[in-house]
């Protein structure tokens, strides 16, 4: 079953840290407080000073790149290969780690700077991040990655048995560190 929820969640977070990552880049000249802006943070002053170094404008263009990249992973990870779980799912970790990490940098940062708005806006994007990401890991738990089919264990466990046959017909004729064979014991 596709699962098209975490398809569409994860798309939605790769195509917003992607237009964040450009928007920081190629905002023209405030650039960097255009994206933060884009959060809901309020950047006049001496805080758009800050950020309209270049320095600054590469570092918060550089995080939203890393999350942006990170959902795009996941996002073609879910997309081509749905039966490989275990590697999408910890693909679609660390985005979500990613994301959260920068969310908390940039709260960290605001909060020595004081800058007006920003925990309303940092608090919304976190409960828009946790909620995609129970969101999809209730969509994981309600579609669970189909067992092997019956008939394909049964064949499985058929060629085990015939291996384990096999070698023991063979043990008999091997010579033994005694420089006996096994059927002389």
């Amino acid at each position: 079953m596709p699962r098209l929820l975490t398809l569409f969640l994860v798309f939605h977070w790769a195509v917003l840290f992607s237009l964040l990552a450009g928007l920081a880049v190629f905002g023209g000249q405030d650039g960097a407080a255009n994206g933060l802006t884009f959060f809901g943070i309020d950047m006049s002053g001496q805080d758009f000073f800050i950020v309209s170094v270049p320095v600054m404008k590469a570092a918060v263009s550089f995080g939203f790149a890393i999350c942006s990249v990170l959902f795009w992973w996941a996002f073609v990870t879910f997309f081509v290969s749905p039966e490989n779980r275990a590697a999408s799912e910890e693909v679609l970790r660390m985005a979500f780690a990613a994301a959260s990490g920068l969310m908390t940098l940039m709260l960290l940062v605001g909060t020595i700077k004081a800058t007006a708005g920003l925990f309303p806006a940092m608090a919304a994007h976190f409960a828009a991040l946790i909620a995609s990401y129970v969101a999809i890991r209730a969509e994981q738990q309600l579609y669970p990655q189909p067992e092997a089919d019956s008939e394909e264990l049964r064949l499985a466990a058929r060629v085990r048995a015939i291996d384990a046959s096999q070698t023991a017909r063979l043990s008999r004729f091997v010579a033994t560190y005694e420089g006996q064979r096994s059927f002389d014991r």
